[in-house]
C-alpha cells in the first residue's frame, strides 16, 4: 500500500475515535472501550442499571457514583454525590439529588460515526475524594454522565468497603442486601486466585502473634522502602543505648543531598543544612524519604555501610530468616561493582516483616504517633511532608505503617489498625503485602486483609475503631514525640 494511503488510513482511523469521545480528551485522559452496563437490584427490587468500566483488565470494575446513589435513593443505604470541578464528595445518611441522565446505559455505539463507542475520562488526583468530611485516596476517574453532567467512577470493591454494602457481583448483576454488612470471605477468595497478584502477603494480631491467614509466608521478596521499618529500629536502638537523642542536631552531607536531588527524591535536602534526628524520622517513615534515612544512617552509624551492617546483625537478633538481608538504609535498588553490574535489593519474607513489627511494637509503640499521621511540618526544613500511606486515609483505626516501590519489588505496604475484639480489649491487626501490580491492587487488597483481620476479632461483627487522637501542630508533635519515647 502506498505511504499516502496509509497515512490517509490512519488519519481516518485517528479522527473516528476522537469523534467517538464523550468528553474532551488531555494528556492524561484514560480510554475505556469495555464498557458495561451491569443491573442492580437492592433488596430484591427492580433492576436499574449502573454503568461500569473496566479499567485495563476484565472484571475489574468502576462504577459510577451517581448512578449508584440513584439506585440507593429512599433506602438506609442513601447517599449524596457532589462534584465541584475536581473534588469529589459523598455524603451518608443524606437522600441524592438527581442531576438527570441516572442510569442510562453506554451506548454500543457511536450515534455520528456507527463506530464502537469509546469513554474516556480523567484519573482523579488522590487528594479530592471524600467521604462525610473524611479524605480518601482510592484509584478513581472522573467522567460525565448520559446528561454531560460531571461523574465520578470508583472500584465496586471500595465503594463497597466504604459504604458498608453486602454486595453479590457478577456478569448477570449486581445484588445489594440493605440489611446486610461488608463481609471479607478470604477463603473463598484464596480459591478464586485472591492472593495470586502479589508476591506474599500476611494479616495477624501483633499482640497475640496469631496469624489469621498468609500467602507465601516464608518466601523472601525485595521489600523496597518498607526497609525504613528496620532503619527506624536501628535508630531507635542508638537512642535507647545513649549514643544518639532524638533532639540531636544533624548535619545534612553531600552524600544525602545527592540522593535528595534524584528522581526519586522526596525531600529536598543541601549539604550543611541541619535539622534534628526527630524530624529525619518523620521525613523517612511519612513521605518515605530515602535522603532522609540515608541522614539518619550516617549519623547514627558513621557511614551508610556500617549502618546496614547494624541493620543486619539487629535482623539476625531478632531471629529472622537467613532470606532478610540488607544492603542499603532505605530500600533502593543498588548495583554490584561487577561488569555487567547486577541490581541487588534488600529482600525479606512475610514473616520477617511481621515479626519485626510486632518487635518494633512492643518496644517503640511510639512509632504509631508518626506512622497515624496523615502530615507533619518538618520545621527545621521549611517542608509540610504527607503520608504516603493510603489505610491513614481510607480506614478509621490506621496506625500506619510504611509503603514501598520499585519495579522489581512491586507495591508493597505494611499497614497496621487498632480494632477491638469480642471483650472489647483493643487489638493492633498487621497487615504485610508484597509485590502488587501497582498502588490500586496494594490499597484495595491490604484493606481487604486488614478487615478481615477486624472481622476474625470481633468473630465476624466488622466494627470500625475511632482513629487516636493526634497532636494538631507540627511543634506539639515534636515535643509529644520527645516525651514519650
Amino acid at each position: 500500500m502506498p505511504d499516502f494511503k496509509k497515512r490517509g488510513l490512519c488519519l481516518l482511523l485517528t479522527l473516528a475515535l476522537l469523534l467517538a469521545l464523550p468528553i474532551t480528551a488531555s494528556a492524561d485522559t484514560v480510554y475505556h472501550t469495555m464498557l458495561e452496563n451491569l443491573p442492580l437490584s437492592v433488596d430484591g427490587g427492580a433492576a436499574v442499571n449502573i454503568r461500569t468500566l473496566h479499567n485495563g483488565y476484565p472484571n475489574n470494575r468502576f462504577v459510577s457514583l451517581r448512578d449508584f446513589a440513584a439506585a440507593l435513593a429512599n433506602t438506609s443505604r442513601r447517599f449524596n454525590v457532589t462534584i465541584n470541578g475536581t473534588s469529589v464528595a459523598l455524603t451518608t445518611g443524606t437522600d441524592y439529588i438527581p442531576v438527570g441522565g441516572e442510569g442510562y446505559p453506554f451506548p454500543e455505539t457511536n450515534a455520528r460515526t456507527g463506530a464502537p463507542y469509546v469513554y474516556a475520562t480523567e484519573p482523579l488526583a488522590p487528594y479530592y475524594l471524600e467521604l462525610d468530611g473524611r479524605q480518601l485516596r482510592y484509584l478513581s476517574f472522573l467522567g460525565s454522565n448520559a446528561n454531560s453532567r460531571p461523574d465520578c467512577f470508583l472500584s465496586l470493591t471500595d465503594l463497597a468497603m466504604q459504604l458498608d454494602l453486602d454486595l453479590t457481583v457478577s456478569s448477570a448483576g449486581i445484588t445489594l442486601n440493605t440489611a446486610g454488612h461488608y463481609s471479607v470471605d478470604l477463603e473463598a477468595l484464596r480459591e478464586e486466585g485472591f492472593f495470586y497478584e502479589v508476591h506474599s502477603a500476611l494479616v495477624g494480631d501483633a499482640d497475640t502473634g496469631e496469624i489469621f491467614a498468609a500467602f507465601e509466608p516464608d518466601l523472601p521478596v525485595p521489600i523496597a522502602s518498607t526497609t525504613k521499618l528496620m532503619s527506624f529500629l536501628v535508630v531507635m536502638d542508638a537512642v535507647t543505648d545513649g549514643r544518639i537523642t532524638l533532639s540531636d542536631t544533624v548535619t545534612i552531607t553531600e552524600e544525602a543531598e545527592r540522593l535528595s536531588q534524584t528522581p526519586d527524591g522526596a525531600v529536598p535536602l543541601q549539604a550543611g543544612e541541619k535539622t534534628n534526628v526527630t524530624e529525619l524520622l518523620c521525613g523517612m517513615l511519612l513521605p518515605s524519604s530515602n535522603e532522609c534515612s540515608l541522614a539518619l544512617a550516617i549519623y547514627t552509624a558513621g557511614s551508610e555501610e556500617a549502618f546496614v551492617e547494624q541493620m543486619n546483625r539487629k535482623a539476625r537478633a531478632l531471629g529472622l530468616s537467613d532470606g532478610a538481608v540488607f544492603y542499603n538504609c532505605h530500600g533502593l535498588p543498588v548495583y554490584t561493582d561487577n561488569l555487567p553490574a547486577t541490581k541487588i535489593q534488600n529482600r525479606m519474607s512475610a514473616l520477617d516483616m511481621f515479626t519485626l513489627v510486632r518487635h518494633i511494637l512492643r518496644t517503640y509503640p511510639d512509632i504509631t504517633r508518626i506512622t497515624s499521621l496523615k502530615s507533619v511540618t518538618l520545621e527545621t526544613l521549611g517542608i509540610t511532608a504527607s503520608n504516603s500511606n493510603p489505610m491513614v486515609y481510607n480506614l478509621p483505626g490506621a496506625v500506619g505503617l510504611k509503603t514501598g516501590t520499585t519495579n522489581m519489588s512491586g507495591a508493597c505496604l505494611v499497614s497496621a489498625v487498632q480494632a477491638p475484639d469480642a471483650q472489647g480489649q483493643t487489638h493492633t491487626v498487621v497487615a504485610v503485602e508484597f509485590g502488587a501490580e501497582d498502588s490500586g491492587a496494594r490499597t484495595t487488597l491490604s484493606e481487604e486483609l486488614l478487615r478481615y483481620g477486624m472481622q476474625r476479632l470481633r468473630e465476624g461483627d466488622v466494627q470500625e475503631a475511632e482513629a487516636p487522637a493526634m497532636p494538631e501542630t507540627a511543634e506539639e508533635f515534636v515535643q509529644a514525640v520527645l516525651k514519650s519515647f
